[in-house]
């Protein structure tokens, strides 16, 4: 087993094919299956699995890469260490956002990226978190971050922050007022405006009002958020979301923004990083990177109604 061995496998895992591994090496299929059937000989595993669209690695593949992946990256920084010369972290990475979060994250993230990883180019598109969830899984993305809820063994989440939800309305309701709070039954048994039940916001309202043994509303279903903004704003009905989405609307006095209270609703925010692919050093390091940079954010206020 040598270096080379193990990037030419590092290739095959990150991108799921032998094929496309041996274009982007610049080697000959047929080579390239011989190093792969080299170093299963040697280990006396099977490290890939073939079907129709390429490979999978198995538990024995991901975790060579795994290891592989850390020992050429230390290689590297030992190399880079002793000359001087420890090239700065480069490269791609793409991160999914839920829309909610990409309404106050997206722009904070690129900017900060110019400043502190000049030679990184961030890469963001927007889904639902079952959307982000499957993304990572099949390697469209290399991080993700998205609301509790989705569970794979392939993923590793880790909670970032929780966001507190409010009752969204018209600032033309009478006799409430922003920040005046509401309970949790008078706020669900009101008109709602509410995401499809694919979304994992209408999840987590509905699970909380079959706990509470209430029959929703729901006058409207909109996914677009500007949408179903417009539509509470009009008076056509309520909804439920964090304070962060409807800041700039509760500022300008369109909105109010109302705690919900004798149970709140709440959800938690996750990183999700794969557990089936080899992780990098732009990985890693982008990973703490946008944790820390959440929590900067709801320390300086300006992610409001959550907690670390």
């Amino acid at each position: 087993m040598d270096f080379r061995q193990l990037r030419y496998f590092i290739q095959v895992v990150e991108l799921s094919s032998i094929t496309a591994a041996a274009e982007r090496l610049n080697i000959a299929q047929p080579a390239l299956s011989r190093v792969v059937k080299a170093l299963e000989e040697e280990l006396s595993v099977a490290l890939l699995r073939r079907h129709g669209r390429g490979v999978m690695p198995t538990e024995e593949g991901i975790r060579l890469a795994r290891r592989a992946k850390a020992i050429l990256e230390d290689v590297e920084d030992m190399a880079g260490d002793i000359s001087g010369n420890r090239a700065p972290i480069s490269g791609t990475v793409t991160l999914g956002l839920p829309p909610t979060v990409s309404e106050i994250l997206a722009t904070h993230l690129i900017e900060r990226t110019l400043i502190e990883f000049p030679d990184v180019k961030l890469r963001i598109i927007s889904g639902f978190s079952g959307h982000v969830q499957d993304w990572l899984l099949r390697g469209k993305i290399d991080l993700g971050v998205a609301y509790e809820g989705q569970k794979s063994p392939s993923i590793k989440a880790r909670p970032i922050i929780i966001e507190q939800l409010f009752l969204i309305q018209t600032a033309k309701t009478d006799g409430a007022g922003d920040g005046v709070p509401i309970s949790v039954r008078d706020a669900l048994e009101k008109p709602l405006i509410l995401p499809n039940p694919e979304h994992g916001l209408r999840g987590r309202i509905e699970a909380i009002a079959s706990d509470e043994e209430i029959d929703l509303n729901v006058v409207l279903e909109i996914d677009i958020l500007p949408t179903m903004l417009a539509f509470v704003e009009r008076g056509l009905g309520s909804t439920i979301l964090p304070l962060v989405s409807v800041i700039n609307q509760v500022r300008d006095g369109r909105l109010i923004a109302r705690p919900i209270v004798r149970r709140t609703i709440d959800r938690t925010l996750v990183l999700m990083t794969p557990l089936n692919r080899p992780g990098s050093r732009l990985t890693v390091s982008f990973a703490e990177f946008i944790t820390a940079e959440v929590h900067a954010m709801v320390a300086a206020g300006q992610w409001p109604g959550t907690t670390l």
